[in-house]
Parts: C-alpha cells; sequence; structure tokens
C-alpha cells in the first residue's frame, strides 16, 4: 500500500469518526427523550390543571344540590303553612335548579372522559419513555462494544500493513548479498597450506577392486 493511499485511509477514517461523533445514536435517542419528558411534564400539569377545573364544576354540582334540598324542604313548610304561592315558587325554583343540576353531571361526565383520554395517553407517554430508556441502555452497550471490534479491527488491519515493503525482495536482496560474500571468499588469496589441502582433497580416489582390475589387465597386455 503507497504512502498516499494510506495517508487517505486514515484521513477518510478520520472524518467518518468525525461525523459519526456528530450522529451519535445514543445522543440523538437521548435527546428524544430529554423532548419527550418535557412533553410528559406539561402534559401532567395541564391535565392537573383540567382536574382542578372539573373539581370546580363538582363543588358547583354540591352547592346546586344543597339548593334544590333547602327548596325540597321549604316547599313541604309552604304545604304545611298552606301558602300554595310559596310553595308553587319554591317547586319552580327546584325544577330550574334539577335542570341546571342535569347540565352540570353532564359537564362533568364529559370531562372526566376528556380527563381520562389524557390520563391514557400520559400512560402510553410514559411507557414510551420507558421503553426508549431500556433501547438506550441496550444500545448504548451494542455500539460500546461495536467501537470496541471496531479499533481491534482497525489495529488487526495495521498488523497487515506491510508499509510498502515486500518479503520476497527482500529475501532475494539478502541472497545476493550472501553470494556476494561467497563470491569474495572463493576470490581470496590461497597460502600454501590452503593449496596443499584443496589438491589432496580433489585428487581422485580409487577403488581398491577397480585398481586391482586394472593391474590385472596391464600385466595380461604384457604376455
Amino acid at each position: 500500500m503507497s504512502f498516499f493511499k494510506r495517508l487517505k485511509n486514515i484521513v477518510d477514517a478520520k472524518a467518518n469518526k468525525a461525523l459519526d461523533k456528530h450522529e451519535n445514536p445514543i445522543e440523538m435517542l437521548e435527546l428524544s427523550i430529554t423532548k419527550k419528558e418535557k412533553l410528559l411534564q406539561d402534559a401532567k400539569k395541564q391535565c392537573a390543571n383540567f382536574i382542578a377545573s372539573v373539581d370546580g364544576i363538582r363543588n358547583e354540582k354540591k352547592d346546586i344540590q344543597e339548593k334544590i334540598d333547602k327548596y325540597e324542604e321549604a316547599t313541604k313548610v309552604a304545604i304545611q303553612k298552606e301558602d300554595n304561592d310559596k310553595a308553587q315558587n319554591f317547586v319552580k325554583q327546584k325544577l330550574e335548579l334539577q335542570g341546571k343540576l342535569t347540565q352540570t353531571e353532564a359537564r362533568i361526565k364529559e370531562q372526566d372522559e376528556k380527563i381520562q383520554l389524557v390520563k391514557n395517553k400520559i400512560s402510553d407517554l410514559e411507557i414510551e419513555i420507558s421503553k426508549m430508556k431500556s433501547k438506550k441502555q441496550e444500545l448504548a452497550t451494542r455500539l460500546d462494544v461495536a467501537e470496541i471490534n471496531n479499533d481491534i479491527n482497525e489495529t488487526l488491519a495495521g498488523l497487515n500493513d506491510d508499509h510498502g515493503i515486500n518479503l520476497d525482495e527482500l529475501e532475494k536482496k539478502v541472497a545476493q548479498k550472501e553470494s556476494y560474500g561467497k563470491a569474495l571468499e572463493d576470490l581470496k588469496p590461497k597460502d600454501e597450506d590452503e593449496l596443499l589441502d584443496e589438491y589432496i582433497s580433489s585428487s581422485p580416489s580409487v577403488d581398491d577392486e577397480v585398481a586391482k582390475e586394472l593391474e590385472r589387465i596391464k600385466e595380461q597386455m604384457k604376455k
């Protein structure tokens, strides 16, 4: 691998890491969780205000019911006193309040249903946030393992990088150096003892059986 190609790979790797840093999935998930938790807090506050307003309507219902009971009691007293005008007037007021009570109860029922819907959505949001937090923990562990594996793979990849060195060429160069040294050794001037040793060692050795056969043939030729 050439120097410039290796340099390009290093630059690309660093650029990818920089992009990964800005697109960290864990950080993106944390941001989403933070936003949803803010929405959850706001929803709970709004729901609390909603419940408080409905409680106010319930207090109105209680007041209306108390007035109805009083008009009921006043009607009975008017009947006992044979005050028909008062009795009729009290009954009329009571009937108007009962109509208002019916409307108030319908309002309360409607608002309670809306509150329950809001509570259900809040519950769903809480479950979603809980799942996201669990997923965040899982992804964080997986990301740590992936980064460790990537670091190991990068390290191992670096071990296979010969930095442009060809081992076969190196071996050839070493062999040439060895051959050159041997040639110099052969060309070195020899002293007398070395020359004698070389002559002796280069003299052909004759097998005894061959020598005997050669001698026999020579004797035979003399006859």
